[in-house]
């Protein structure tokens, strides 16, 4: 295999393009002496088309896709190879600095640059997404590029309004768009292998611990409440303390407890006590209702949720205890988007062999790899700022942060992209090339026909041979397979290539809706009641109501046509798997 390294002049070379570029773009900008671009405005339009000649001068093929993104794409060695995506947004908060988003793209366009200096073409293609709205500025609601790129839009987007009252189907046509064609934007699971970001830090750690690069484990789930304790209110002059009910005083002890317990629980948790409104709010006034609100985030979702509850029922025995009630109701929640482990353990090697080590961390800011994880695996490169400064025109990077960033970057890519699944599998001794393939399915006997039939030629003949196996299961092999198959709607458990595989299946089902989980709970239990087995279904693609639907379904067979059906979906599910491995 070909090694390909960027010498410390080309990064140099490389990283004060970057930062010329950055320059460059800020100048784009609907406010003077600031950097404000928000999605579909002019100044959206002109970035892209800057951007656009940047990449048609390392040889990339460019096009404006259906929502606004602008992207490019460098040829694999084999024209249509899958490719690697790579990318971040172009638009920006009003008075913006100029590297959040932006740094991620133009590191971008210098990997291309590289091989196309060095006529290097890979096994797999780039790709380069500059995407449109990240920030969510002008119209309330965010990832709109990199979800047109899934192929997510929710239907009502297109009525959202920006503050004059343009909604986004008008502001699509007043930039040259068709929104009946958003659709288009999408693209196929089977297109891409990976994605991979680059962005500021937009925190402290990296600086605190005087590295350049890190890389980010999970980009934060969150959740907001709106919590109140209501006491009594009361003259402050008559009412003795030892009686009084002081809502305050009850929230002022529980705002206490949230830092002492989120700093015991884990480091890389945190939860922010942002408003507070005192009511009557009169100095000689008892306070009688404090309403405040609490955000809590963690890069693991069972952490969050264990560490929330724990705050809430403290609240509550706070309240108890000083005749206080305590409510809370969560208004916004997003899960947490954990980054491919594969992809960190790429990243890292990359940034150990610049930096001279690697440090792993969280991301508590949003990012398109929340939107884009929903379809493929994801990995993202940090780069220091200077005192994690973001969103603000003191935003900074330093030169030599980028040129470290931009050769890690290019390592990864590379490493990533000259990858041949296919190959490594022919050649692999007997018990690697089975736990490649074994995660696809627990039938031993499938797995090891597969392995015994090698080497193939092409991915296309081991999908062929792997399907023409499958038709030999019947109910013995059906039931094997159940015993390490998780119930739809239920959280997956571990932390295997098979758990993670089930995890992204099932991404679509709302395990916050109670009713949903409810219902599918009470559905799975029927079902095993009355074929003895888990109800099986190749859930990617299909919503919780749509599963819970077919579940029920599935229920009027007769047990004949109903082990046929499950031995149907079992194919496909086990077909697709091992698809992704190889597409990987």
């Amino acid at each position: 295999m070909v090694k390909h390294v960027m010498s410390a002049t080309q990064a140099s070379n490389a990283a004060r393009r970057v930062m010329q570029r950055a320059d460059e773009l800020a100048e784009i900008s609907e406010t003077p002496g600031q950097v404000t671009r928000v999605y579909l405005s002019p100044e959206h339009l002109r970035a892209n088309y800057l951007v656009a000649g940047w990449m048609e001068q390392i040889g990339m093929t460019t096009w404006q896709d259906a929502v606004g993104n602008i992207c490019g794409r460098y040829e694999g060695a084999r024209e249509g190879a899958q490719a690697i995506l790579l990318g971040s947004h172009l638009d920006t908060v009003r008075n913006a600095g100029r590297y959040d988003g932006m740094l991620g793209v133009l590191a971008a366009l210098e990997v291309v640059s590289f091989l196309h200096q060095h006529d290097i073409q890979l096994e797999q293609a780039i790709e380069i997404a500059g995407f449109g709205d990240e920030e969510g500025t002008r119209f309330g609601i965010t990832l709109l590029g990199s979800r047109g790129i899934t192929g997510t839009w929710p239907d009502n987007w297109l009525e959202c309004e920006d503050a004059a009252g343009t909604n986004v189907a008008q502001a699509l046509v007043n930039a040259g768009f068709d929104p009946s064609r958003i659709r288009s934007a999408a693209r196929s699971a089977e297109e891409f292998s990976a994605y991979l970001e680059l962005h500021i830090e937009q925190g402290p750690v990296l600086e605190q611990e005087n590295l350049a690069l890190g890389v980010v484990t999970a980009i934060n789930g969150a959740r907001r409440l709106k919590c109140s304790f209501t006491g009594e209110a009361g003259h402050a002059g008559t009412v003795p303390m030892m009686i009084r009910k002081d809502a305050l005083a009850a929230a002022a002890a529980w705002i206490t407890y949230v830092e002492s317990a989120t700093g015991a629980y884990s480091p890389d948790i945190v939860a922010t006590v942002g408003t507070l409104q005192c009511l009557p709010g009169a100095a000689n006034v008892i306070p009688g209702e404090i309403q405040l609100t609490l955000d809590i985030r963690s890069p693991r979702d069972s952490d969050l949720e264990e560490l929330l509850e724990n705050l809430l029922s403290e609240a509550r025995r706070i309240g108890a205890q000083r005749g206080v009630d305590f409510s809370a109701e969560t208004y916004y929640s997003i899960r947490a988007t954990p980054c491919d482990a594969s992809l960190q353990q790429h990243l890292s090697s990359a940034v150990t062999a610049v930096q001279g080590r690697s440090l792993s961390l969280p991301s508590g800011a949003g990012h398109d790899a929340i939107a884009i994880a929903q379809c493929w695996p994801v990995g993202m490169l940090f780069v220091r700022c200077g005192r994690g400064i973001s969103h603000h025109p003191a935003e900074s990077v330093i030169e030599t942060d980028v040129m470290q960033a931009v050769q890690a970057y290019v390592q990864t890519v590379i490493a990533l992209a000259l990858k041949n699944t296919l190959a490594e599998f022919n050649d692999a001794p007997e018990n690697e090339a089975l736990s490649l393939v074994a995660s696809c399915v627990a039938i031993t006997a499938w797995a090891e026909s597969l392995v015994a039939a090698r080497p193939y030629q092409t991915v296309d003949r081991l999908m062929q041979h792997a399907a023409q196996l499958t038709l030999a299961w019947k109910s013995t092999e059906l039931n094997q397979a159940l015993t390490a198959h998780p119930r739809i709607g239920e959280k997956v458990q571990g932390d295997g290539t098979d758990a993670e595989m089930s995890k992204r299946e099932q991404s679509s089902v709302d395990t916050q809706n109670s009713a949903l989980t409810l219902a599918l709970a009470q559905g799975n239990a029927k079902y095993e009641a009355q074929f003895g087995r888990v109800f099986l279904i190749r859930a990617k693609g299909c919503s919780g109501d749509e599963i819970l639907s077919e579940l029920h379904r599935r229920l009027n067979h007769s047990p004949a046509q109903e082990e046929f059906e499950a031995l149907e979906q079992l194919r496909q599910i086990t077909l697709l798997r091992l698809e992704g491995v190889f597409a990987q």
